[in-house]
């Protein structure tokens, strides 16, 4: 006579399982019915009910601690036959079909949720959806892996409850596919499961399970289990929901921050490549935007000029005061100023722009009138970074002035400077972005180290050059600060 195959450690859980599910069917259903059953006409149907439940738990927990792995020999594979007798069972009750609730027993509607439950047993899922939907829950039930994940893909839920044991794909699988998809990764997940089932769900656990539920169903833990999940959720999708708009809050500044830094560039002078004066510049607007501006160009009696200023802050407000204070020297529109003097010039911004009236924002000027003729440099400052002045032997000087910043102290008078421009000599004029760079090593770059760049920088193509420079030298992926660098070159 031939040997029968004895089968494992998961055929005698399987065994186990498929036992136990009719005896869970059972204490659910005589819960479901008791609590139908109101009044004291119905009394002695509700004490039934409660020793048939009684009967199904102790029989449950006979057959979990008997059927163990070593205390009982599994031959042939009879889970398949209970299983097929469940199926037959369950055609032949239709309790897959949808089962009605009592209408007048509903959550409130801010608390209903889409459930979807996974469980091979059609009474199972008979059972959760009757006592989910007399929470106010909507639910659908999906009897394998594959559909409940097609189901998933194809519609919005809001909790998963899924079976752990299940034939073909089982629930650690399904749950996986769910916890590894983009799209349905934040979709909160339960398990199922005996309470002999411990380890399968600690795995569950790890993989992203939101919590478990034991079998038979504890009507109170369930409802507890699901209304916690459920509340994590809704912080989660709130939690999610700031987020979103936050970032879109952020993406709209910043493309106002690049608007508004197109916009800068747009109004700055067009390099000049011939004449009394060459110029050249770079401006490069930090990733939030700082207040820098400059100009040059002719001014009275045939001179020169050239102005940069540095508007406290960053954002667009900072920007629109920097073109406020160009237009206005653009215009000339500064009463009783006379522009051949630059000390006088930054009198009048100081008088005109008081930070009080302009959001208390403040800023840094440097302002210059070149003669052609004499090649005499009149210059003054408010707060703002020396310029630094190359000769043609190379050798520096700082063309420095004294006077505060823009907008803070009213009345102030603001003196100007004369240095004579000896010939093929270039000027730097820069805001303090050009030199507060933070370097690899840690340490501040400062203006004594810019203004040895510049000594070193090239006649030809001198601003690209030293802006590579500094983009070398800076260890952030951004400048923290507007750069901006204008070139004077004086035959």
């Amino acid at each position: 006579m031939s040997e029968t195959p004895a089968y494992g450690d998961e055929a005698v859980a399987a065994l186990r399982h498929d036992l136990r599910t009719p005896l869970n069917q059972i204490i659910g259903y005589s819960e479901l019915v008791a609590e139908d059953l109101e009044g004291e006409a119905h009394a002695r149907t509700r004490e039934d009910l409660e020793k048939i439940g009684r009967a199904a738990r102790g029989l449950a927990e006979l057959i979990t601690r008997e059927i163990q792995p070593g205390r009982i020999a599994v031959v042939g594979n009879p889970a398949e036959k209970i299983s097929a007798g469940h199926g037959a069972a369950a055609s032949a009750s239709g309790s897959g079909a949808p089962v009605a609730m009592d209408a007048d027993v509903v959550a409130p509607a801010a608390l209903a949720a889409r459930i979807l439950i996974v469980d091979d047993q059609p009474e199972n899922c008979t059972v959760l959806q009757r006592r989910l939907e007399k929470e106010g829950h909507s639910c659908v039930s999906m009897h394998d892996g594959e559909t409940a994940l097609a189901r998933l893909d194809a519609e919005s839920f809001d909790l998963v409850l899924l079976d752990i044991m299940m034939p073909g794909m089982d629930g650690r699988e399904v749950l996986r596919r769910i916890k590894t998809d983009e799209k349905l990764r934040h979709i909160p997940v339960i398990m199922i499961s005996a309470l002999d089932q411990i380890e399968s769900v600690v795995q569950c656990i790890e993989l992203g399970a939101e919590d478990y539920l034991p079998k038979p169903f504890n009507p109170v833990l369930l409802r507890a289990r699901i209304g916690a999940s459920l509340d994590r959720k809704r912080l989660r999708d709130a939690e999610q929901a700031a987020f979103t708009a936050l970032k879109e809050s952020q993406e709209k500044l910043a493309a106002e921050l690049s608007e508004a830094a197109a916009y800068v560039q747009s109004v700055l002078p067009a390099p000049l490549k011939d004449g009394a004066v060459r110029a050249e510049w770079e401006f490069l607007p930090s990733s939030s935007l700082g207040g820098d501006a400059f100009d040059y160009g002719p001014a009275p009696d045939g001179k020169f000029g050239i102005c940069l200023l540095d508007v406290c802050g960053h954002g667009v407000g900072a920007a629109l005061l920097s073109i406020s204070v160009l237009n206005v020297i653009r215009a000339e529109s500064l009463p009783g100023v006379d522009f051949r003097d630059p000390g006088a010039v930054l009198a009048g911004l100081n008088a005109a722009f008081p930070m009080e009236k302009h959001g208390e924002m403040f800023f840094t000027a440097w302002c210059g009138i070149y003669d052609p003729v004499t090649r005499a440099m009149r210059f003054a400052a408010g707060g703002h970074p020396p310029a630094v002045l190359v000769r043609a032997d190379g050798t520096t000087e700082i063309l420095a002035a004294k006077g505060p910043v823009i907008g803070a102290c009213p009345g102030m008078k603001f003196g100007s400077v004369e240095v004579v421009i000896p010939p093929a000599s270039r000027l730097f004029v820069f805001s303090d972005g050009a030199y507060e760079i933070l370097r690899h090593d840690g340490t501040m770059m400062g203006h004594g180290a810019l203004r040895e760049l510049l000594s070193r920088a090239p006649h030809q193509g001198a601003v690209p050059s030293i802006m590579d420079q500094l983009r070398n030298l800076n260890s952030q992926p951004a400048f923290d600060d507007d750069v901006s660098l204008v070139e004077l070159c004086f035959p």
